[in-house]
């Protein structure tokens, strides 16, 4: 294999490739990128067996050819590089050359042949969106999904398509986030549904790497029988589908609530942050006390002292305490796009749904469960 082509080019493509990498491994091959040069690309891949990112460059190919090499080493190497051009030959072997001006580095690849097969998802696609809506969507919900693996099946975001449109939601059993997209848009922002689907488990790690990608390209989603592909120009990221059964969310999802309280976004946000302050690592509660007068938000800690700050708040219902955990208050308030937000309670032993007021086109809300203060 012998190939040239442009650093910065392959150096993009090498950031987006190591977050599928896996670092602690018992199988060598899957530290490894796959490089698979011919016919006027170097295409690359990288999979941890769960999600797989394939994506290419455009190259000079004088000698067609396939290699494995370590992703973090080669990544560090491509990016200390100064010149514009970078070439790589791999010998009869698998010792890979990289050479750039005056610099020199070598090696030592894998046969490209051990390099795992990438899934095919071959179904049509179902939705076409762009990634400004699908970031927007999972950055919305991706707080609230389970880190605790026993609880696989809560360990992904539900995902929908709709006829009118798309759902994603995630819950970890004391929160969910909920957010829609309807079909239609401007600007760049349409979303075309081409058939509604059952709803799918995508894993958290197939969403925080679709998280770091950017760009205006249009994103095709395809389902097929145990994997979706998230296709962004030459780029495709496919995950396997979580096996499972998700909750039936919208019976979490009160909606009778009385008590609908109107906060500025901001100031109320700064105001738990710094309450929280004083709560502790094992406690982490906030008391909201609304009433006429506004909210007064406080937290007491016997080993640290205690801390109020009283918040302006559209309220015109009964006095009410509720105790919430504070950093899922904030992780909603800062997925939230309005300048105000909408809380609707009941008591203090049924749950917060909270809402954007205004300014935020996606539907969305947050349901967070109460605690005793």
């Amino acid at each position: 294999m012998e190939i040239r082509l442009q650093r910065d080019t392959l150096l993009t493509e090498l950031a987006l490739l190591q977050g599928i990498v896996e670092r602690r491994t018992t199988i060598p091959i899957l530290s490894h990128l796959l490089l698979d040069a011919r016919d006027g690309k170097l295409a690359l891949a990288a999979t941890d067996l769960d999600v797989s990112l394939s994506t290419w460059c455009e190259a000079e190919v004088p000698r067609a050819g396939a290699v494995a090499v370590q992703a973090k080493k080669f990544h560090e190497i491509v990016r200390a590089l100064s010149e514009p051009e970078l070439a790589i030959k791999v010998d009869e072997g698998t010792n890979v050359t990289l050479q750039a001006g005056r610099s020199r580095f070598r090696i030592r690849g894998l046969e490209a042949e051990n390099f795992p097969t990438l899934p095919r998802v071959e179904g049509e696609t179902a939705v076409e969106l762009s990634l400004e809506v699908l970031r927007r969507m999972i950055g919305k919900v991706i707080f609230a999904i389970s880190t605790e693996e026993s609880r696989f099946q809560l360990n992904g975001a539900l995902f929908k398509v709709k006829g009118d449109g798309l759902e994603m939601v995630a819950t970890d059993g004391h929160r969910l986030a909920l957010v829609e997209a309807a079909a239609g848009g401007e600007n760049g922002n349409a979303v075309s549904v081409h058939g509604a689907q059952d709803g799918v488990l995508i894993p958290r790690k197939a969403l925080q790497e679709l998280l770091r990608f950017d760009g205006s390209e249009t994103v095709a989603y395809r389902r097929g029988e145990h994997h979706l592909a998230f296709a962004l120009g030459k780029r495709e990221l496919t995950c396997r589908i979580l096996e499972g059964t998700f909750p039936d969310y919208e019976r979490v999802i009160a909606k009778n609530h009385d008590k609908k309280p109107v906060l500025d976004r901001g100031p109320f946000q700064q105001a738990v942050q710094r309450v929280a302050l004083l709560t502790g690592e094992r406690a982490r509660g906030v008391l909201l006390h609304f009433s006429a007068e506004g909210l007064v938000i406080s937290a007491a800690n016997p080993d640290l002292g205690e801390a109020t700050e009283q918040v302006p708040c559209d309220y015109g219902g009964p006095e009410l305490k509720l105790g919430l955990n504070p950093d899922y208050l904030g992780a909603f308030l800062s997925a939230v796009e309005a300048t105000q937000v909408r809380l609707e309670l009941k008591d203090a032993e049924s749950q917060c749904v909270g809402y954007p007021v205004a300014g935020d086109d996606l539907r969305y809300l947050c349901v967070i469960m109460p605690m005793h203060v």
